[in-house]
């Protein structure tokens, strides 16, 4: 008992020890706001006194005002009488003084006023605190007092911290430091005590013993509670540091035998007062981080309960449920709709709900309540949706939430009924048919369409909403009951042929149609642009599900096309009634085609068919059309991005179909080939140049981004296979692989003649769309390609179909290269003289000068005999003849000027 005795005393001297600087501070700060408050006093008796002593008409110079106005005689007039509450008691002769005049300017913080005033006091925060928590650890370490003399102890002290900040708090409102109002101490002083409140009973718990789980987990939801309620006091800080506490105190307590439904319980506790306060004092992020927390609890709570989900499905249901009101329905209920603004915090929030409702749904544990829980949780969602036009997004998160719902339902099990997770299947990836499959088609029917008619009625009875907002209404009800269509499908046909759900189809694009019938006649006497947007939503949603059903009855490619020929219903459609949101329905179908063609690019996943009339023209042939089409008819209300989109892909669908074509030729069937040969990359360069040529002239005639750099890229894709491919990998002079065809006709034409000629004419063409320097890098790709020609074919008629390098050359093969150089600089040279063209000479005079360099280095060694001869012969006979040729007609001359 003495030890006891000892140690007490040894702790209050402590306390006291601690407690006389803590005086001392707060005395010092009282006199510092004292001392202040007296030399304002100051400064405003040295003014009246100076406007006593100045003249009438200088006092406002006196107070360093302005400059001094003579006064003017004034005619005298009857004042008014200044209400009650202005009056004051002052010498009649003494000018009433403004509170701005009175009040001195404070004056700027610097370094030291900042270090002393705001960092000390929070640091000081810190450090009560910390010593709070030292002091205990200090009494643990040299055993002084029991340990429950240590718990209460801790919350004594607890007690006094949050006593003396709201004793401070009453007694100075706003008890604030001089000059900084962000540092306030009676805030700073409760914060402490809620922080060693939390320890102490931590501890209690954890390191002593002496109360148990259930009564720990209570205490420390009340401590962070209360702390909430004193934050409408203190500031948000501590409204913060008791929403940590609540979401983390039951990390702190552990149990042998945990209880979900306890959890639930206590979280549904906690997160009603933190959305009480955010609503009492305004803060918002309040209640944003009070749902996230309690949405971030949904798996430890699914866990805790092992295979039974109701738990985490029901807290589920009721976070969504309470965010829901506190984050939509209470803050907007007053928002007009023509006002609203979509809330992208609220819906985030609510889609998170929405995206955790799917993975427990995906779940064993959600058990037979599965459909009971997605379809409490949808509703919620579509109700916050459809009462607060500022959360509409809410309306799109249920459909997801449906559709998603659908596609990771649990699939029947091979054995027994007992459900199998769709993730851990094993065996076939399509054996997906769903477990419970009557419960499993009712929902797929009934809660689309209860999103979907509530979305329209919304959107049909509000007047002035926003684009943006009324897009989500009207994204809930078009392409939600498809994607739940498609989901279904997928799920219990795997993909296969039905005739059954092609009737479905059919019926939803018929119920589509008639609710697009319904918004007309609403819109007839009002043009409301939301229900304009709804009409567009549900015309495109009606020939989407007829393009479904197409490819449910059909096979597989057709899917392709199907929404290819949707996409153009959709263009004529929106060009004849004239609705925005169908113009972007089309750029959308169109980047779902695309994708569908980049995942299987044979369409029907393996041989595509015969040459020519195969799947091939089906798949990429009619959406190049149909695109084309559409771009021609949305282009009558003006050209936009969409109509740009529309077009490129009509030109990417039609180059895919070039390519995949000449590769389902020469790889017998198999357009995805691994190999790549010569006649392959001058027949892709073909097509890229013809592709450049068609979009350069469309250039010409028409400028646009879409032809300018599709013409780029496809001249980019020819210089790339001319220069890597025909020159270097699948030169046969390289890579020794024998020339297909006869001496004269082969593939040397379709690989080198055919590009230069088109790479000619698209120089030509490039003449008049492009700065010079295009057209030049074209016409010398093409003399490059036709000088290979022509070499390659000399090769071709004096080697064989073998043209590799090593074999050697003949004599007749070094006089037939001189003749070639000789023969193409003699055209060129006509070329350009006929036609005035300067290149076509230059260029001309650069196989000359190679011919001689030819003959006189190569013939000279290599030759031999009348070979030698004729070379050196012809040579100069053609050298002389262009002399000739360039005095004749390219030289000026005095008697004929006008000759170049």
């Amino acid at each position: 008992m003495d030890d006891a005795l000892i140690g007490f005393a040894i702790l209050l001297a402590v306390l006291i020890g601690i407690g006389a600087p803590v005086t001392a501070v707060i005395a010092v700060v009282l006199a510092h706001r004292s001392r202040r408050e007296l030399r304002g006093l100051l400064l405003r008796l040295d003014r009246v006194e100076a406007e006593l002593r100045a003249p009438r008409g200088t006092s406002d110079a006196v107070l360093g005002q302005g400059p001094a106005i003579p006064a003017e005689p004034v005619p005298a007039q009857p004042m008014p009488a200044a209400p009650p509450e202005a009056e004051e008691v002052r010498p009649a002769s003494v000018p009433p003084i403004s509170a701005a005049a009175a009040r001195p300017a404070p004056p700027r913080q610097d370094l030291e006023e900042t270090l002393g005033s705001r960092w000390a006091v929070w640091v000081g925060g810190v450090a009560l605190a910390l010593g709070g928590i030292f002091l205990v650890r200090y009494s643990i370490e040299q055993n002084l007092l029991d340990p429950r003399t240590r718990i209460v102890l801790g919350i004594l002290f607890a007690l006094a911290l949050v006593g003396t900040g709201e004793w401070m708090r009453r007694r100075e409102s706003g008890f604030d430091l001089p000059g900084l109002s962000s540092a306030n101490v009676p805030s700073i002083l409760t914060a402490a005590g809620i922080c060693t409140a939390f320890a102490s009973a931590y501890a209690a718990y954890a390191l002593y013993g002496l109360i148990g789980p259930g009564t720990t987990f209570v205490t420390l939801g009340l401590i962070a509670v209360l702390a909430m309620v004193a934050s409408t006091l203190h500031g948000p800080t501590l409204a913060a540091l008791g929403l940590l506490g609540a979401m983390g105190s039951p990390l702190l307590v552990s149990s042998d035998e945990p209880q979900p439904w306890a959890l639930v319980v206590y979280l549904a506790f906690v997160v009603l007062p933190a959305y009480g306060v955010a609503r009492l004092r305004l803060w918002r992020w309040l209640a944003l981080a009070a749902a996230t927390g309690a949405l971030l609890w949904t798996t430890p709570i699914f866990f805790i309960g092992e295979a039974n989900g109701l738990p985490a499905m029901v807290h589920l249901v009721l976070q969504a449920g309470l965010a829901a009101f506190f984050l939509a329905v209470d803050p907007y209920r007053h928002v007009p709709d023509d006002e609203a603004l979509t809330d992208r915090a609220a819906g985030v929030v609510l889609l998170a709900f929405a995206m955790a409702g799917i993975l427990v749904t995906g779940t064993i544990g959600a058990g037979d309540g599965r459909p009971v829980f997605v379809s409490a949780l949808a509703l919620v969602l579509l109700a916050a949706g459809i009462r607060i036009a500022n959360v509409s997004t809410a309306a799109a998160s249920s459909a997801v939430l449906a559709a998603g719902a659908l596609v990771v339902w649990p699939l029947a099990g091979e054995l027994g009924n007992a459900p199998e997770n769709l993730f851990y299947q094993s065996g076939d990836v399509f054996a997906v048919r769903p477990y419970a499959l009557d419960i499993y088609l009712l929902l797929a029917a009934l809660l689309p369409s209860a999103i979907a008619g509530a979305s329209l009625w919304r959107l049909a009875r509000s007047r002035g909403l926003r684009l943006p907002v009324a897009a989500w209404y009207a994204a809930a009800a078009g392409p939600g009951p498809l994607l739940v269509l498609v989901a279904a499908y997928w799920r219990v046909t795997a993909f296969e042929r039905s005739l059954s759900f092609a009737l479905v189809a059919g019926i939803l694009g018929l119920v589509f149609v008639l609710a697009a019938q319904w918004l007309m006649r609403r819109g007839a006497t009002d043009e409301d642009a939301a229900i304009r947007l709804g009409l567009g939503s549900t015309a495109s949603a009606a020939l989407g599900a007829v393009a479904l059903g197409l490819t449910f009855a059909l096979e597989k490619g057709m899917l392709t096309v199907a929404f290819a020929l949707s996409a153009l219903g959709t263009a004529w459609v929106a060009e004849r009634i004239a609705i925005p949101a169908l113009r972007y329905a089309v750029g959308a179908i169109g980047l779902i085609v695309l994708g569908r063609l980049i995942w299987d690019p044979t369409i029907v996943g393996g041989d595509p068919g015969p040459v020519i009339v195969n799947w091939l023209l089906w798949g990429y042939g009619v959406p190049a059309v149909s695109f084309w089409l559409a771009g021609r008819l949305l282009e009558r209300s003006g050209r936009d991005r969409v109509v740009q989109l529309a077009e490129s892909l009509a030109i990417v669908f039609a180059a895919f179909l070039v390519f995949f074509e000449i590769r389902h030729v020469l790889h017998a069937g198999d357009p995805l080939a691994a190999d790549f040969s010569l006649l392959e990359a001058g027949l892709v360069a073909t097509e890229s140049l013809a592709f450049a040529i068609l979009l350069t002239r469309m250039s010409v005639r028409r400028p646009d981004p879409v032809y300018r750099w599709g013409s780029l890229i496809f001249k980019a894709a020819s210089f790339g296979l001319s220069a890597i491919g025909l020159l270097l990998v699948e030169n046969p002079l390289i890579s020794g692989h024998a020339v297909s065809g006869g001496t004269v006709f082969n593939s040397l034409i379709l690989a080198y003649l055919l590009p230069a000629i088109l790479a000619g004419a698209l120089a030509l063409t490039e003449r008049r769309a492009r700065p010079w320097i295009h057209a030049l890098a074209t016409a010398i790709l093409s003399l490059v390609l036709l000088s290979a020609y022509v070499g390659l074919a000399i090769r071709r008629i004096f080697m064989g179909p073998e043209l590799a390098g090593w074999r050697g050359h003949t004599q007749g093969e070094q006089w037939s290269y001189s003749v070639a150089l000789l023969l193409i600089g003699v055209a060129l040279l006509g070329s350009g003289i006929l036609r005035g063209n300067r290149f076509a000479r230059i260029a001309s005079a650069v196989y000359l000068v190679l011919a001689v360099l030819k003959v006189f280095i190569v013939d000279l060694s290599h030759l031999e005999g009348v070979m030698r001869a004729l070379s050196f012969i012809g040579l100069g006979l053609v050298l002389i003849g262009i002399g000739l040729v360039y005095q004749r007609f390219l030289v000026r001359r005095p008697s004929n000027a006008a000759i170049s």
